[in-house]
């Protein structure tokens, strides 16, 4: 199966940025090129900050421009159980917060003339099912009690009418094209001084007393203060015992009818959220649908195929959907209260603490939400390097808040999971005995005296093998057939099939192995 973001596939042209060669100093250096990086620069940038932005593949490469591009103030982990697990106050902040990072992308789309397709819609909240109707009726109450404008109503258009026992409604919501709009931004801050490096490979950052260094493979940064803004921090870190790694998936399809313009979120118990994008044109007209979450790693061959088919077979029961064009799939990470981590962090890269740590900032645990928190998070932060920040969102998005009660449910479950992936992944275990048994397109793990490596036969009958153990924390990856990368259960880094690393917390790659003489 062929998976590609229908985002990256409607990028007719992108700006190029050089490899860091070399040592340079900044203001402040910011690891990663995704929303969360690109936002946090172009407001130190405006402040007059001297920026680098350092990317280990593609500016908007990674996340952004694979998820959804979906905007608004709801949450999927629910305001109802974020109020449970924290209070009022936080909830409150959280919908003001979401409010200004819409409002901030619609600012810069239109001030900065970024054609990302931004548009408003209404949002829905939905359910076919009588047991479901009072989680709806307690959402509502919580939204409103967060402050803002939602209402119950009876009709979902252009759904089942007469199917739905209860919907939610709520105007102002958002959607956009997250690659055009980041890659506009970040070609706006490049103009404006800014220092942005693509396929640089941050390796290693630490904060000494008055200055951080960034290390990277050809080069180093010296900065007054870092930003970690990917996805997950890099290398050996507290959160990684309370962010849970999940894939989440999409199809997009073309409709041989019209496309409703609003976000449909049904809550059937896997959560699907139904979106259409385009632009005036109509040249970009697409319906996705977004749902089927699980923990990387953690999905058999015969599932990792379910989960887009069960989407597809969705869109056509609910639209006249006329061909499938794309089919991708995402990572997220969950925290352990329904609130991300945003903003300064007292853990080092190795994981140590940095006693009176004062000028590294964070920002990871969107749940499938990263667009918006994304920019949160890029406000957030620069506001706090900049001396302006605001105590409500210190308090509600605080990183060291990781070890507080109401995180120890997910600790607990978290840690035992990665456990008994642990034991799932023992080196004396493995899918094959011989290379022989791996069939063309199939990705297998093998003991080889002693050594457990992870072997993909590519069509043309080459094996390309590297070590399965994962450099992060020494967990056994698993094969993912269905975007052909090799995925670890324990804590979400993921590779492909030559070993390189795609995405974090793993800095190293798989180690290559040569069996020539094996095959």
């Amino acid at each position: 199966m062929e998976t590609q973001s229908f985002w990256e596939a409607t990028i007719a042209k992108r700006s190029e940025y050089p490899s860091l060669e070399g040592n340079i100093e900044v203001d402040v250096a910011i690891i990663g090129g995704g929303i969360t990086g690109i936002t946090t620069a172009q407001r130190l940038v405006a402040a007059g900050k001297k920026v680098a932005v350092l990317d280990a593949r593609r500016i908007g490469g990674g996340t952004t421009g694979w998820s959804s591009g979906n905007l608004y103030v709801p949450v999927s982990p629910y305001y109802q159980n974020i109020k449970t697990n924290r209070d009022t106050q936080t909830i409150q902040t959280i919908a003001q917060a979401r409010s200004a990072a819409l409002d901030f992308i619609e600012l810069q789309a239109s001030s900065k003339n970024i054609d990302c397709h931004f548009s408003r819609r209404p949002w829905y909240y939905y359910t076919y099912e009588d047991k479901m109707v009072s989680k709806i009726e307690k959402e509502v109450d919580a939204l409103r009690e967060a402050g803002l404008q939602v209402e119950l109503v009876d009709e979902v258009p252009p759904l089942h009418k007469s199917n739905i026992k209860k919907a939610a409604r709520m105007d102002g919501q958002a959607r956009f094209h997250p690659l055009k709009y980041v890659l506009g931004m970040a070609e706006n801050i490049a103009a404006q001084g800014a220092q942005l490096y693509e396929y640089t490979t941050v390796y290693d950052y630490k904060e000494e007393e008055d200055h951080c260094i960034v290390k990277t493979t050809n080069g180093s940064v010296k900065a007054s203060y870092v930003v970690v803004a990917t996805h997950l921090p890099i290398g050996i870190h507290t959160v990684h015992t309370v962010a849970g790694p999940y894939r989440s998936y999409a199809v997009a399809v073309k409709l041989r009818g019209e496309y409703p313009d609003a976000y449909f979120w049904h809550n059937d118990g896997i959560h699907k959220t139904i979106t259409t994008h385009g632009s005036e044109s109509k040249d970009l007209d697409i319906l996705m649908v977004v749902g089927n979450h699980h923990k990387t790693g953690q999905a058999s061959e015969q599932e990792y195929q379910h989960y887009f088919k069960e989407l597809e077979d969705y869109a056509r029961k609910t639209f006249d959907v006329a061909s499938v064009e794309y089919r991708w799939s995402a990572q997220h990470y969950r925290s352990g209260d329904g609130v991300p981590y945003i903003g300064q962090t007292n853990i080092g890269a190795a994981g140590l603490p940095t006693i009176g740590s004062k000028r590294t900032y964070m920002a990871t645990s969107y749940d499938a939400d990263g667009l918006t928190y994304g920019t949160v998070a890029g406000i957030h932060i620069s506001e706090q390097i900049l001396g302006k920040e605001n105590p409500e969102w210190v308090e509600a998005f605080n990183p060291k808040r990781i070890a507080s009660l109401a995180t120890v449910k997910e600790f607990i479950k978290e840690n035992a999971n990665v456990a008994v992936q642990y034991i799932k992944g023992n080196p004396f275990t493995a899918d094959v005995s011989e290379f022989k048994e791996i069939q063309k397109g199939e990705g297998k793990t093998i003991k080889v005296n002693g050594e457990k490596l992870a072997a993909y036969r590519d069509e043309k009958d080459q094996l390309h093998v590297c070590s399965a153990i994962c450099p992060h924390l020494l967990c056994a990856v698993n094969w993912n057939n269905a975007e052909k990368t090799w995925d670890c259960p324990c804590h979400g880094s993921r590779f492909m099939i030559d070993g390189t690393v795609i995405e974090g917390p793993a800095i190293h790659n798989l180690e290559k192995k040569d069996i020539q003489a094996k095959q």
